[in-house]
């Protein structure tokens, strides 16, 4: 099932490099920061099998530049104008972290465009208060992000799979590169702005839910944001899986297993 790698990039949208593959219903996916579309390589292929998949790199990430600083709130606000460049929709937005996030708010905002979603460990729950705000902007300073960007990866992954070191690899190298950490300072310092907040979108989502949360995420715990969460998408189906951040790198088959039943049932109903 792993892959080590997506195709290169079919198209470009709004600056945004879009690896696309399959046939089928579309599905979007979304990665976290300090990532891009290879950290989904594990269950790529298999969505592949009946979707039509499209992987995007967030600007900064990948084969996707930056014009300017990225941030969660920009991610969020360039989503719905990717999609419909892509063509026909609505689709099923698979989103990790900052990519839930931008997921959540296009639910909510642009609900014609969004068939489904399936949120991974998404941002945008952890309360608002000053040691928060200032653990986001210190990950967030030039100084630390080098040593954040490869540390955090060994923190959050907490299963040894191909993919996960993979992606823990990539994450080294990427902290060598200036361009790629200043996006990652970015987008941390933006984790602390008031508008970085999925809650009052998650009271508006409407399409089908499926949350998916790693029991043993240090960064965006269960017990707390995974609460929250849950709260706010009352009517989410829930899965908790024993992984860190990213179930389908570190549990790839157990993520197959508890997305394909939910993906067979809402892209098989009228949207």
């Amino acid at each position: 099932m792993y892959s080590p790698a997506m195709p290169e990039p079919t198209k470009t949208i709004e600056g945004v490099a879009v690896h696309t593959v399959g046939h089928g219903p579309a599905v979007v996916l979304l990665h976290a920061n300090g990532g891009d579309s290879t950290d989904f390589a594990a269950v790529h292929d298999h969505l592949a099998a009946r979707h039509t998949v499209h992987a995007i790199d967030w600007p900064g990430w990948g084969a996707s530049p930056a014009d300017e600083p990225p941030t969660a709130i920009g991610y969020a606000a360039l989503l719905p104008r990717v999609l419909r460049a892509l063509g026909p929709g609505p689709f099923v937005l698979i989103g990790n972290s900052v990519g839930g996030f931008a997921a959540i708010r296009t639910a909510a905002t642009n609900p014609e465009l969004v068939r489904a979603l399936v949120l991974v460990d998404p941002g945008g729950f952890t309360a608002r208060w000053p040691g928060s705000v200032l653990a986001c902007r210190t990950i967030g300073s030039r100084r630390l992000a080098p040593m954040m960007m490869r540390t955090l990866p060994r923190l959050y992954l907490r299963r040894d799979t191909a993919a996960v070191r993979t992606i823990r690899s990539h994450a080294i190298d990427q902290s060598r590169t200036p361009a790629r950490v200043d996006a990652f300072a970015s987008i941390w310092r933006s984790f602390a702005d008031r508008d970085h907040d999925a809650r009052p979108d998650a009271a508006r989502v409407t399409a089908p839910t499926l949350l998916v949360w790693g029991r043993r995420d240090p960064v965006l715990p269960l017990a707390t944001d995974g609460r929250r969460a849950r709260r706010g998408l009352t009517d989410a189906e829930f899965v908790p899986l024993p992984c860190g951040h990213q179930a389908f790198a570190e549990l790839p088959d157990e993520f197959i297993a508890a997305i394909d039943p939910f993906l067979d049932r809402v892209t098989t109903e009228e949207p």
